[in-house]
């Protein structure tokens, strides 16, 4: 019985300690790196999206990490041609959500991905620190459509409907932004699994202030996204056209 005992308080100390880990790995080594190619699809054709994440346990900090401290992220494709990510770090003031990654869109009437090897190399000037490779076979997703909305006081209902081959593994953001001029705003929120609707809670919109939103589908290959639909913040968040 005693050494049962021993046992089970073993326990926590143990997931204490791997936490710990975990937490130590994500801001001090490259073991929480991780490049992607993405597939992009939407109403206006198919394209390509490169991007390397840092995931970190830490909502304190958004300077830590080996990808903070990089220069430049290059990526290399099958077929020889060399692209430079942008960097993008920052905190969506309405999610919560932390970015901490390098990435790069390609325009929307660009091509999906090419099946094969891509080589993403880390620089601080012109010395490498890190290269990573990444085997993609191409894919790409279908993108919602039917989406409609309104307006509960100061929040959003948002409803879709989804592609067909869509599952629980799935996701979905809903993005919302200033259009025009009303005062710059970026509003992004996730919902997961087999759903088909979305509640945002008290959308830091301005009344009377014009907007445009889109819902987004996402997989472990790429993402697909709706058609952009405008309109103003008044008792129905009425749509404008464009």
């Amino acid at each position: 019985m005693r050494r049962r005992f021993k046992v089970l308080l073993t326990i926590p100390v143990l997931i204490l300690l791997a936490v710990g880990v975990f937490f130590w790995a994500g801001r001090n080594t490259t073991l929480l790196i991780y490049p992607q190619v993405w597939s992009q699809s939407s109403p206006e054709g198919d394209s390509y999206e490169f991007k390397v994440n840092q995931f970190i346990k830490d909502d304190t900090e958004l300077e830590v990490g080996f990808l903070s401290t990089m220069d430049r992220v290059m990526v290399t494709d099958p077929s020889g041609r060399t692209f430079e990510l942008e960097r993008d770090f920052n905190i969506n003031e309405y999610s919560g959500e932390i970015t901490r990654r390098f990435v790069l869109y390609d325009p929307s009437d660009g091509d999906l991905p090419e099946t094969g090897k891509y080589r993403f190399i880390f620089l601080i000037g012109d010395e490498v620190k890190l290269t990573k490779h990444v085997d993609y076979v191409q894919d790409n997703l279908e993108y919602l459509t039917g989406v409609k909305w309104e307006r509960r006081e100061d929040d959003i209902f948002v409803e879709w409907t989804p592609p067909s081959d869509a599952t629980r593994k799935n996701w979905y953001k809903v993005l919302i932004w200033n259009i025009g001029d009303t005062p710059q705003q970026f509003v992004s929120l996730r919902f997961d699994g087999d759903v088909s609707s979305g509640l945002l809670e008290k959308v830091p919109c301005i009344e009377g202030g014009t907007y445009q939103l889109n819902v987004a589908f996402f997989s472990n290959v790429g993402y697909a996204y709706s058609e952009y639909y405008n309109f103003i913040w008044d008792e129905t968040a009425s749509p404008l056209s464009e």
